[in-house]
């Protein structure tokens, strides 16, 4: 087995055949389901996301609160498990400025990052290989990005005046600046969004290696539950092509 396929193996098809294998004696040895309804359960655990230079990542989700659990090899590929507990904890509620939001149950967030082999990465000299813009490709399907609530976040910080996504940014990036000298690539800068019957402010940086990231702040909640817009169409209230061309 070259190396290329040695790196695929260990960090795509021997995680899927662990889980698999735990997964059907799981189900092989259970005799009662654990859970009343009957509804299988299960728990987020972690998001991958492959980098150039790990120490690079490490160092660019430090600015949001992440810490390296723990360390390992995946195949060839340095990786690691960054959490981040700022605020709150797996099994306990969030205190901070009564706010409704941050007082839910808030579990831990979890990253791998995982990084990618100089020999397989194959980069070009004088350049750096980036991930996929998706912001500019909207065609392409699968995961498209990952959103970190930052609401506990803020609200840890105590502030007297109004704090949003905006200050957060600004702060953000000058703790980058002073302590790694690099400034925040924002993809789209801070705005304000009804989902359902609350109010969110979203904003989306760039990470280390260009995957995007959502920032996500609730706001307030509304009276009313916003309609969800997925309600076909009846053919009526808008103007069509064939109006037009008339």
């Amino acid at each position: 087995m070259d190396h290329s396929m040695s790196f695929y193996f260990f960090v795509f098809i021997l995680p899927f055949l662990v889980t698999r294998s735990h997964s059907f004696a799981a189900v092989s040895n259970s005799k009662t389901s654990i859970n009343p309804n009957n509804t299988p359960i299960v728990h987020y655990h972690h998001t991958a996301i492959r980098t150039r230079n790990i120490e690079n990542a490490i160092k660019f989700y430090s600015l949001f609160g992440y810490q390296v659990e723990t360390k390992f090899r995946a195949g060839p590929a340095r990786a690691a498990w960054l959490v981040n507990n700022v605020g709150a904890t797996s099994n306990s509620p969030t205190n901070t400025n009564n706010d409704a939001w941050a007082q839910q149950f808030v579990p831990t967030s979890r990253l791998e990052v995982i990084e990618v082999p100089s020999y397989i990465l194959q980069e070009r000299e004088g350049t750096i290989k980036r991930a996929l813009d998706l912001m500019e490709h909207d065609a392409v399907l699968g995961i498209n990005h990952y959103a970190l609530d930052v609401t506990s976040y803020i609200c840890s910080l105590n502030q007297d005046e109004y704090y949003g996504l905006d200050q957060f940014l600004r702060d953000v990036n000058q703790a980058s600046m002073d302590k790694f000298g690099k400034t925040l690539n924002i993809a789209k800068k801070p705005y304000q969004k009804a989902i359902g019957n609350q109010v969110f402010e979203l904003c989306f940086l760039y990470d280390a290696d260009g995957c995007i990231m959502e920032l996500l702040r609730y706001v307030k909640d509304l009276d009313q539950n916003i309609q969800s817009g997925w309600e076909p169409w009846d053919g009526t209230g808008f103007v069509g092509v064939s109006e037009l061309n008339d």
